[in-house]
């Protein structure tokens, strides 16, 4: 995690194609993305339900392919995440869900969890959490 991540307080207003039909889009370069599985999610975003949205660690979170995604800013991969997740940098490229979708835990379609508060999460927040729920789980 970099000073730049650090000073990063309120995230800034999303692409406006962010969540236009799923399609394959690059990663960034003002975002970067958490990947962990659904199992996991889950239990991330209970452990941190009912935290008003804006002082949420947890930014806007989708699923796809068994996958559930977080919003970070620009290199918040130090320090590590936790070993089931994989984080994804600028110019990675990744298929987010149409806007408006949600997920289908019978069909697997994507979507998305939330999309309320900051689109970004706050990664000196979030990492300890996880970490503990991922150690747990």
């Amino acid at each position: 995690m970099t000073l730049a991540t650090l000073a990063t307080r309120t995230a800034p207003d999303p692409p406006s194609d962010l969540a236009v039909a799923g399609r394959p889009r690059r990663v960034g370069p003002d975002w970067e993305v958490l990947l962990m599985p659904e199992r996991l999610g889950r239990l991330l975003t209970s452990a941190l339900a009912g935290r008003p949205a804006r002082t949420a660690p947890l930014g806007w979170v989708f699923a796809h392919a068994g996958q559930w995604g977080v919003f970070l800013p620009p290199e918040s991969d130090e320090p590590a995440w936790p070993a089931d997740t994989t984080y994804l940098t600028t110019g990675t490229s990744l298929t987010l869900p149409p806007a408006g979708a949600r997920p289908d835990a019978w069909t697997g379609a994507s979507g998305w969890v939330s999309q309320d508060g900051n689109l970004l999460s706050r990664p000196l927040l979030l990492h300890p959490v996880l970490t503990a729920v991922a150690a747990d789980a």
